[in-house]
């Protein structure tokens, strides 16, 4: 993002991730050219890393989300967690007399993308690469509009979606769809590529491999590999800490889904929702549900198709999800989620659970909406070691995700 405490909901809208990091001396700089007053904004809290001693693991982590630190690289078994702080924050860890030590995110100085890295308009390039030249089990649609672009302002920016299914193979009923999400948060620079990768390998393996040819013979498989184009071309443009969109000072597309939005609906101490509702906080949840226009498209692609099973890839920390990210209470179906889990990527050392379970509460995620609202089997994950891995890395790491990506496909059947 275990699971056995009081049956009690404990939310809080924090945002850690686990730690590690990687290194590379390449990198590919893109030179800052528009919307360099966003860059400014989301910047000002600057590029110093501190790595605090948690007293109280749940406590201290409330404590500082509530304060709106921006909080990643949590290691549970250190009892540790990274923020990005400013001054300020510097002296509110001391009033809460939590110690620190500097320590950079590796990978940070070197503005844009590094090399291997696509952009998003080469991204856009190669989807529809594959479509054109796989028109029988592919096909590339334009599922909505980013905030810039429906504010006129960045008119090529848009969501793209690649379906993958075989168009001449009918089936009785409708196939089992699956949904494959990339991209939410910009600075994780892995998911999209990892998701391009998913998409190329069913694409380039059917008719190859017997038990991809399956898949795509029987499941519909949408990936969407870039939701937040609008933060991921800030990255681009050397904006490296970028993690939500663009709209004002950004809102955090996995707090605004509709799904107990900010809490609503569920009986918490109004101080737990705490940075959601600050706009300069990194999980700033919006002004409403589904307020953002990434957002919107997303869950109207719940009504394109009945999607069975959504998996929102994210960075880092080598983590698998299920539902519901606010509660310890397990769901009724919590044995599926498990046994999905222990069938693939617990067989790569990836730790399993709730997102309260793991780390930390949440709620507006993208998976617990598909859970919540549409009974959909509702995963997420957090991969790799860094926000930054070198290409090569990511290349390991897909030879490591690929079987279990290729079982949630295979599993996407289940209905629940």
């Amino acid at each position: 993002m275990k699971l056995k405490k009081s049956l009690v909901v404990l939310v809080s809208g924090l945002s850690v991730i686990s730690a590690c990091s990687s290194n590379s001396s390449n990198q590919t700089v893109v030179p800052e050219q528009n919307n360099v007053q966003q860059v400014s904004a989301s910047a000002t809290r600057g590029e110093k890393v501190v790595e605090i001693k948690l007293k109280k693991s749940k406590d201290d982590l409330m404590a500082l989300n509530i304060k709106g630190f921006d909080l990643f690289g949590f290691d549970n078994k250190a009892k540790t967690i990274r923020a990005r702080v400013s001054q300020d924050e510097e002296t509110s860890l001391k009033s809460l007399n939590l110690t620190y030590k500097v320590m950079p995110e590796k990978n940070m100085t070197s503005k844009g993308l590094m090399t291997g890295y696509m952009s998003y308009a080469q991204m856009k390039d190669k989807l529809q690469a594959l479509a054109d030249k796989n028109p029988n089990i592919a096909s590339l649609a334009d599922i909505g509009d980013t905030w810039e672009k429906t504010q006129g302002k960045s008119p090529k920016n848009d969501i793209w979606c690649l379906t993958i299914t075989n168009k001449e193979k009918k089936t009785k009923t409708a196939k089992p769809a699956s949904l494959f999400i990339g991209g939410m948060h910009a600075r994780e620079l892995a998911p999209p590529e990892i998701m391009y990768k998913l998409a190329e390998t069913l694409v380039s393996q059917y008719g190859k491999d017997p038990a991809i040819t399956e898949l795509v013979d029987t499941r519909d498989i949408n990936i969407v590999p870039m939701v937040n184009v609008d933060g991921r071309i800030q990255v681009e443009q050397g904006n490296n800490w970028q993690r939500k969109n663009t709209h004002g000072q950004g809102v955090d597309l996995n707090r605004n889904f509709d799904s107990y939005w900010n809490y609503q609906g569920l009986k918490v101490p109004s101080s737990w929702i705490g940075s959601m509702t600050s706009p300069g906080s990194e999980t700033y949840s919006g002004t409403a549900p589904a307020s953002e226009p990434e957002v919107k498209a997303i869950q109207n692609y719940y009504n394109v198709k009945k999607i069975n099973a959504v998996l929102d890839m994210h960075a880092y920390g080598e983590m698998f999800f299920w539902p519901v990210g606010y509660s310890d209470i397990p769901v009724p179906e919590a044995a599926i989620f498990k046994d999905l889990y222990e069938n693939s990527f617990k067989k790569i050392n990836y730790s399993g659970g709730t997102s309260l379970s793991l780390l930390y509460a949440t709620t507006g995620s993208t998976d617990d909406y598909g859970y919540v609202k549409h009974k959909a089997l509702g995963l997420g994950m957090e991969i790799g070691e860094s926000f930054r891995p070198s290409y090569q890395e990511v290349e390991t790491m897909w030879t490591q995700l690929k079987p279990g990506l290729l079982y949630i496909i295979k599993k996407s059947n289940i209905v629940l």
